[in-house]
């Protein structure tokens, strides 16, 4: 079985289908045209029924691109067909969809490649067949690739074909159906090369999550160093997707092959170097307050899209590369100069919490780890929130009554608006009075639960999850009595890399701020978010107003924010601080349950089981 059919084999997951057999492949070269691909918009034909001819460009670096020649669509239901001069008979009970005629294989005659599907099944994504030109005439070939059989009427087809190269052609095949696997493959695309066989020059199965950025592939097979013999350049392109995110802008990266004698050798400078060219404009726009909000969705584009093309991302939708395993791309140095650009951003437009977020994130494997790139990105957000250091820090006598798992909770730490701390305990809860240090048991005051519960006392907030699919991150609402629990996707794409190891997922961060008639306000994975009544998640500008819970990282008056982070407490009012104190440097990642007075003044906190609270 060669490498082709192996890579469509990986589809019969999806339909539980055989594939016919092919025989060997390998080979193409180049890529480089802007062709608007719309997967499953079209119709059961190709292209063409949309009348989405392929838009022939070619990119200003590579003068000698091969413009792409997109193939001829087949007359309906035609089992035989005059393409180019020559008349070419279908495989038995098939029809033609597409077809090119050109002398492939360069013996001066006119040869036909096609696509076939089965007369029977207009689902059928269809089988690559090529036809001969001999002086006996026209002699069909064994199937050179062949497409996964749908096995119900709920299915779609997608083909396209194009000739990309003197020698080389592009083969697409591809279905959607009603019920999509998340992680299964359901498209497969090729390029092959006629030297004077086919040959594999690339090809990959390709994953499309539901609601996830559509995935362009585009292909240039030139001659790029000059041994008469075509590459492989192929952009591949990111775009769209569905809630709860905004969908991408258009985001192109390149993958090249060169054709040697020993196989194909890939270029080692992408997707990473052309990923780089992205990253520096978006640390251009970075420090511009005009522009800073726009550069967001651009690290957004270019993580989503080396996380579709790399292994080392940890959900690659690009499989079977060459029949092999996905693409290794290594440690990028274009993910950490996105990821710091991502930063500034944050830090030009004031918001020190997420700016401090993003670099939380921006120096993780995959991306590299430059240690002065760092010290850059801290000056930038200290500039957005100023530090501040304590006059004192004093430890809480009453041992605090926390959540002991991951599942959310309220605090155990709230201040009242005279400025006095109140510590739930196991035994109830004590008042301290931050300047002297007294701390009497507070009887007026009643235990508040740690349970985070909807306001008519209908549904609890149980966790936030990553779900191992490299799209969004997930909520949970649990009813309190019977029924089904409410799965929530939020606007917070999972950091990159790793891999998953349990069965639903991997648990992430999440404190309740609070729950109101206008939905839930937490602080997930580092993102503030509000998931509305209706169980639909967006991100959260700014506090809501909502009536305060006691353990909620708010002031008793509801109109400051304290988050822990890795560069001290920040502390989100009129303006934002980040506070420090010598008794905590190194240890700020390790708070939690934090608590902030009206004034700003007071903030206290836990640290390994004990509370303090400090004075600023």
């Amino acid at each position: 079985m060669s490498e082709l059919v192996y890579s469509m084999a990986l589809m019969q997951s999806l339909r539980s289908i055989a594939l016919a057999s092919a025989f060997a492949l390998a080979g193409c070269k180049g890529c480089k045209n802007e062709h608007p691909y719309v997967p499953y918009s079209i119709g059961e034909g190709g292209a063409d029924d949309a009348g989405d001819k392929p838009v022939v460009t070619s990119a200003p670096d590579d003068g000698g691109a091969f413009l792409e020649q997109p193939a001829d669509k087949a007359p309906p239901n035609a089992s035989e067909w005059a393409l180019g001069g020559v008349n070419v008979r279908a495989p038995a009970g098939s029809v033609f969809e597409l077809g090119l005629a050109r002398d492939l294989d360069g013996d001066g005659a006119t040869d036909v490649v096609a696509i076939t599907r089965l007369a029977a099944t207009p689902g059928d994504p269809g089988t690559l067949v090529f036809y001969k030109s001999t002086p006996q005439g026209m002699t069909q070939s064994s199937p050179i690739a062949t497409g996964p059989l749908p096995t119900t009427g709920q299915c779609t087809a997608t083909r396209r074909l194009a000739q990309v190269g003197k020698r080389s052609v592009l083969v697409e095949l591809g279905q959607k159906c009603a019920t999509q696997p998340t992680r299964d493959p359901s498209r497969w695309i090729a390029v092959l090369a006629f030297t004077p066989s086919a040959r594999t020059h690339f090809s990959a199965s390709v994953i499309d999550p539901p609601n996830a950025p559509v995935l362009f592939f585009n292909v240039d097979a030139s001659d790029r160093d000059g041994d008469t013999i075509d590459d492989v350049v192929v952009r591949v392109s990111i775009e769209g997707g569905g809630g709860p995110l905004e969908p991408l802008s258009r985001t192109t990266a390149k993958l090249g092959w060169f054709d040697r004698p020993a196989g194909m050798s890939r270029d080692g400078d992408d997707p990473d170097g052309s990923l780089r060219l992205l990253s520096a404009t978006a640390q251009a726009l970075a420090a511009k307050p005009k522009e800073a909000a726009g550069v967001p969705p651009r690290v957004r584009a270019i993580r989503a899209l080396y996380a579709a093309l790399c292994n080392d991302g940890g959900a690659p939708r690009l499989t079977r590369v060459l029949g092999d395993a996905p693409l290794s791309c290594g440690n990028s140095r274009a993910l950490e100069e996105a990821g710091l650009a991502e930063v500034r951003a944050y830090a030009t437009l004031g918001d020190a919490l997420m700016a401090t977020t993003a670099l939380s994130r921006a120096q993780l494997a995959p991306a590299t780890k430059t240690s002065s790139r760092g010290k850059d990105a801290e000056g930038w957000i200290l500039q957005a929130s100023p530090p501040v250091s304590a006059t004192s820090v004093r430890q809480v006598a009453a041992v605090p009554l926390i959540e002991r798992g991951r599942q959310p909770a309220w605090g155990a730490l709230a201040f009242e608006a005279s400025g006095k701390l109140l510590v739930r305990t196991a035994n109830g809860v004590v008042r301290m009075d931050p300047e002297t240090g007294d701390e009497l048991d507070a009887r007026d005051v009643s235990p508040w639960s740690m349970a985070v519960v909807s306001p008519d006392g209908g549904s609890r907030f149980i966790e936030a999850y990553n779900a191992c699919d490299g799209l969004v991150l997930h909520a949970t609402l649990a009813p309190t009595t019977d029924g089904d629990m409410t799965d929530v996707e939020l606007p917070i794409v999972p950091a990159l890399g790793g891999r998953c190891v349990g069965s639903k997922g991997e648990p992430v961060s999440a404190t309740p701020i609070a729950w109101g008639q206008a939905g839930l306000e937490a602080i997930v994975d580092g993102s503030l978010i509000l998931v509305s009544p209706q169980g639909r998640a967006s991100v959260l500008q700014s506090l809501m107003n909502q009536p305060l819970s006691l353990g909620a990282p708010r002031s008793p008056d509801g109109k400051v924010l304290v988050a822990p982070t890795s560069l001290g407490i920040v502390v989100r009012g009129a303006k934002s601080r980040t506070l420090r104190a010598p008794e905590l440097d190194g240890a700020y990642a390790e708070l939690r349950d934090c608590a902030v007075s009206d004034d700003e003044a007071r903030v206290a906190c836990v640290r390994a089981g004990h509370a303090f609270v400090g004075l600023w």
